[in-house]
C-alpha cells in the first residue's frame, strides 16, 4: 500500500453562502496553511443567455443584456467572499506559522449558460486546481439526499481530487 504524498499548491471552495460551503471554506483554509497553497473561492450561478460571464472580466467586455446578472452576482457573492478573508484573518494558524503570515485568496463570480457543475468543473481545470474543497449540500440541497446533486457532479467530473465536508 502507498502513502499519499500528494502536495497541493491550489485549492478550490465553491460557494453559494450556505452553512455548508461556509464550513468547507474552514476546512479548506487549514489545507492550504497546510500545504503552502493558494486559495480560490468561486461562486457560480447559471445564466439565462448564453453568455458565459466573470467578474473578473473588463466592464467593457460584457455584453449589456448580461451586466445585470455579473452585477448581481457580484453583490450576493461579495459577503461571502468577504466572510471567507474574515476567517482567514482570525485564523490561529496563519498567526503562529512563522513560515506564512497571509493567504492568497483569489475570488470570482461566474455567469455561465453551463451547467453550475460543468462551470466549476471548467474553472478548476483552467486554473490548475489540485484539490476541490466543498459542502455536501448547498442552498438548493435536498434535505434527503446525502449528498447533494452539485457535489455529486463535481466529484463525478472533476479532475482532481473533491474533498466533501459534512
Amino acid at each position: 500500500m502507498s502513502s499519499i504524498t500528494e502536495k497541493f499548491s491550489r485549492i478550490l471552495i465553491p460557494i453559494d453562502g450556505s452553512e455548508q460551503s461556509m464550513h468547507a471554506a474552514d476546512h479548506a483554509i487549514n489545507i492550504v496553511q497546510m500545504y503552502n497553497a493558494e486559495l480560490y473561492a468561486l461562486y457560480v450561478t447559471s445564466s439565462p443567455t448564453l453568455y458565459n460571464v466573470s467578474s473578473k472580466m473588463p466592464e467593457d467586455q460584457i455584453p449589456d443584456e448580461v451586466k445585470k446578472y455579473i452585477q448581481s452576482a457580484k453583490q450576493q457573492s461579495q459577503p461571502w467572499f468577504n466572510n471567507i478573508s474574515e476567517i482567514i484573518a482570525t485564523s490561529a494558524a496563519v498567526k503562529e506559522n512563522t513560515k506564512r503570515t497571509s493567504i492568497n485568496l483569489n475570488t470570482e463570480a461566474i455567469v455561465s449558460p453551463i451547467s453550475v457543475v460543468g462551470a466549476i468543473v471548467e474553472y478548476a481545470e483552467r486554473n490548475y486546481i489540485d484539490l476541490i474543497v466543498m459542502g455536501t449540500r448547498g442552498r438548493t440541497g435536498f434535505k434527503r439526499l446525502l449528498l447533494g446533486s452539485t457535489a455529486s457532479g463535481v466529484v463525478a467530473y472533476a479532475h482532481c481530487p473533491v474533498l466533501i465536508v459534512k
